[in-house]
């Protein structure tokens, strides 16, 4: 029997993040931790839609494996990443129209500093919702399986997506923070609170430079 393999992990993950509630932004640097929400908070109303294959809908156990699935999905926590961290979109859905924050992680050092219950996925996107069939799956892996999809409309996010428990996960290592860029509209009081934070942290900065439709990172001047 054939084997999925993956050689291949990015060595970066990136959050979009507002400054609407910098104090907890910062807190979460500084306190080691990644917020994991529930997914009906998420901003996609089609999150954790699935649909049941014509056998599954004719076994005996189908209502008590649906009930399991949607029991499942509200006990899991998200917490969502992308690849890019230039990308312009989301500048301007997920950090305040350019006026907050991106914070790079080492997914290497996540992985050790994160607990066993956490895990990682690259997102799949489709035009389609997805199927459940009969399987020796639990039902925990198939309401992953089912917060793993997103509709294709959502692509250009190129998500990587944590499972945990819900709540704060904590990594501890402030070293998995590698670098923060900041947006080119930051206003400049949460700019200078930002900057001297991350410095007290020994974390890195880099401003947000726009020229014509490209933008770039440039070290940040203290």
């Amino acid at each position: 029997m054939a084997n999925i393999e993956s050689y291949v992990q990015p060595r970066r993950l990136y959050r979009y993040r507002s400054l609407k509630d910098l104090d907890r932004e910062m807190d979460a640097i500084k306190s080691g931790y990644l917020y994991c929400s529930p997914y009906m908070n998420l901003n996609d109303p089609m999150e954790g839609l699935f649909t049941s294959s014509r056998l599954l809908k004719e076994s005996a156990d189908y209502r008590a494996i649906r009930a399991a699935i949607r029991d499942n999905k509200a006990r899991i926590g998200v917490c969502s990443f992308s690849e890019v961290y230039d990308h312009e979109l989301m500048w301007a859905h997920y950090a305040d129209q350019f006026q907050g924050i991106c914070v790079a992680y080492s997914l290497t050092l996540l992985l050790k500093a994160l607990g066993d219950d956490v895990s990682f996925v690259r997102m799949y996107y489709d035009e389609m919702v997805p199927t459940i069939y009969r399987t020796n799956k639990d039902s925990i892996q198939l309401a992953k399986m089912v917060l793993s999809y997103k509709n294709y409309k959502w692509l250009y996010e190129r998500e990587w997506r944590m499972f945990a428990g819900l709540g704060k996960a904590y990594y501890h290592d402030r070293a998995c923070v590698t670098r923060v860029y900041l947006g080119s509209r930051i206003e400049p009081d949460d700019r200078k609170r930002v900057v001297n934070a991350l410095k007290r942290l020994r974390i890195e900065t880099r401003d947000m430079s726009i020229d014509k439709y490209f933008i770039s990172f440039e070290d940040t001047d203290s």
